[in-house]
C-alpha cells in the first residue's frame, strides 16, 4: 500500500486566500458597524423622559428643562454624560450635576443647589452671589432679597479670602450686638467693615492679627461710654493705630485717641 505526502499548497494561493479571509472579515465588520450605526441613530433610541431629583428649592424643573434639553446631543445610547453635566451645571443656581442613564430611555438628574451666603462685587463685573465654599456664581439678586446677606468686596477671585475674613469676624461682632453688613478689600490691602446699625469700621491691612483684634475689642467696649459722653452715635472708627483708635462722631470730628501718648497717634505703619 502506497501514501502520499500532503502537497504543499503554492505561497501565491496561500497569499491570496489569507486576503480573501482578511477581506471577509473587514467586509462584515463594515457591514456590522454600519448595522450598529443605523441601529443607534433610530429614534427606538430616543431620550423620553429626563427625571430631576436632589435639592430643587431654588432651581425650577420648567426652567432647567427649558434651558438644559435642547442643549443636549444625542440619543440614550451616544449622549456624553460628561457634556450634559456641563449643560446642568451651567444653569443659574446648580452648584453640581450627576447625569445618569436610566432604562428605560431616561436620564436621571441629580442636582445640588448654590447655597448663598454672601453678595460679591468686584471692580468691572456685575454683582454676583458667593456660596458656602466661597465661590462667585451668578443668578438673580432678586431672589435673595429680604435674607439680610452681607455684601462683600474686592479685588478680583478674592471672593473666598473675603468671606473667609467676614467669618472671622462676625463672632467678634455678635459679642457686642452688632453684624457685619459690608466687608470690603481694598486695592491697597486695606480691609474697612460696616455694621447693620451703620458704623463703618477701619481695619487696616490686617484685620485678624491679635493687635487689630484687641483695638476692636477696647472699641467696641468703649463705645456706649464714648457716645454717653459725647450725646451723639459714632459713625466711623480708624484702628490704623499702635496705640489707640480715632472715633468720628456724627457731626463732630474728634482727634484720634491714644491712652499712652498725648500726640494725635499715627496709623499702624507709619512715621512722622
Amino acid at each position: 500500500m502506497s501514501s502520499y505526502a500532503p502537497r504543499e499548497i503554492p505561497l501565491d494561493i496561500r497569499l491570496m486566500q489569507g486576503t480573501s479571509r482578511a477581506l471577509f472579515w473587514l467586509v462584515a465588520l463594515g457591514c456590522l458597524f454600519v448595522a450598529g450605526h443605523w441601529l443607534m441613530q433610530r429614534n427606538w433610541w430616543d431620550i423620553r423622559a429626563v427625571r430631576l431629583q436632589g435639592d430643587l428649592q431654588r432651581i425650577s424643573p420648567v426652567t432647567v428643562r427649558a434651558e438644559a434639553l435642547p442643549q443636549l446631543r444625542g440619543n440614550f445610547l451616544t449622549i456624553n454624560l460628561a457634556q450634559a453635566q456641563r449643560v446642568f451645571e451651567s444653569l443659574p443656581w446648580v452648584r453640581t450635576a450627576v447625569v445618569q442613564r436610566l432604562w428605560p430611555m431616561q436620564l436621571a438628574v441629580t442636582l445640588q443647589a448654590q447655597q448663598p451666603v454672601a453678595i460679591w462685587r468686584e471692580p468691572g463685573s456685575a454683582a454676583q452671589l458667593v456660596n458656602t465654599q466661597g465661590q462667585a456664581f451668578t443668578a438673580n439678586l432678586g431672589e435673595v432679597q429680604g435674607l439680610g446677606l452681607p455684601q462683600l468686596s474686592g479685588p478680583a477671585g478674592t471672593s473666598a479670602q473675603v468671606l473667609q475674613m467676614s467669618q472671622k469676624l462676625q463672632p467678634l461682632m455678635q459679642e457686642f450686638h452688632q453684624t457685619v453688613a459690608t466687608l470690603a478689600q481694598g486695592s491697597g490691602g486695606n480691609w474697612s467693615v460696616q455694621t447693620r446699625s451703620g458704623l463703618s469700621i477701619d481695619l487696616g491691612s490686617a484685620p485678624d492679627s491679635a493687635a487689630t483684634q484687641t483695638r476692636l475689642k477696647q472699641f467696641m467696649t468703649l463705645m456706649p461710654q464714648l457716645e454717653a459722653r459725647y450725646g451723639r452715635s459714632i459713625d466711623s472708627v480708624d484702628l490704623r493705630y499702635p496705640n489707640g483708635f480715632a472715633v468720628h462722631l456724627q457731626g463732630v470730628d474728634l482727634p484720634g485717641m491714644n491712652k499712652t501718648s498725648n500726640k494725635t497717634p499715627q496709623p499702624a505703619g507709619r512715621k512722622d
